[in-house]
């Protein structure tokens, strides 16, 4: 296949294998993630634009793929998704549990590995739905700094960079599912949620005496992640899933 038609092919691949991996819906919140432009990119994949050398190589830099990989005839998975795992150069791997040593003593702990945190629409009975246990020591849990009793964690998936520093993409989250009443919140704490169909997780900052309450992600960039107002009364109208107790992979 002739060069520039092969990078054409090779990026839309990689795209939809990026956009499946982060949990994303669409090209234009593909670029907006990588701070691409919209056009550009559609130019590219639809052959009027220039797809040169060096536009292949920028654009392999900027979102983290392997250098060369869109000129590659048959690239592979993970080169296709590797942007999925990184930012700015820094890479990521995803974590996966796996059996050790049975234990009389060892809890068990829900996993729910399709479902991850600000993505996806028709979530909001998802508890009911478990992939698979985590068998762990509950001192394990302890030297991990969990203090929330075993029976009450459920681990469910982060899906992008809202939370970016504190939590990664693709890490897992303990989530304390008995810390969800709206009137009794820990303030300043991260909190999943389900809102307008969605699984979200914002940091929560409760002013009683204003009756604002501000929804924030960690990412500086609030360009992208701006501060969100409700007021007191409109927080008890949010489904709370639980508290964050853990983000296992930090960058």
């Amino acid at each position: 296949m002739e060069k520039i038609a092969l990078r054409r092919k090779n990026l839309r691949t990689a795209i939809d294998a990026s956009i499946k991996s982060l949990g994303l819906k669409s090209d234009v919140a593909f670029c907006e993630h990588y701070d691409l432009n919209p056009s550009y990119i559609s130019q590219l994949i639809n052959g009027h634009g220039s797809f040169g050398e060096r536009a292949a190589r920028n654009l392999e830099k900027k979102v983290g793929w392997a250098e060369g990989m869109l000129d590659k005839e048959n690239p592979s998975t993970d080169e296709t998704t590797q942007s999925a795992g990184s930012t700015g150069g820094i890479k990521i791997s995803p974590i996966e549990f796996r059996s050790g040593e049975s234990k009389p003593t060892n809890v068990r702990i829900p996993i729910y590995k399709d479902i991850k945190a600000s993505c996806g629409a028709g979530i909001e009975n998802f508890l009911e739905d478990v992939s698979e246990y985590l068998d762990i020591d509950p001192y394990i849990l302890k030297i991990m700094g969990i203090q929330t009793k075993p029976e009450h964690l459920r681990i469910i998936y982060s899906a992008e960079y809202s939370m970016y520093p504190t939590v990664a993409p693709d890490s897992p989250l303990f989530v304390d599912i008995s810390d969800k009443d709206p009137n009794s919140l820990k303030n300043g704490n991260v909190y999943v949620f389900t809102h307008n169909h969605e699984l979200r997780m914002k940091r929560v900052f409760v002013s009683y005496g204003s009756n604002t309450v501000k929804l924030t992600s960690d990412n500086p960039d609030k360009k992208r992640y701006p501060d969100e107002f409700i007021t007191n009364e409109q927080l008890s109208e949010i489904n709370f899933v639980g508290r964050l107790e853990l983000a296992l992979v930090k960058p």
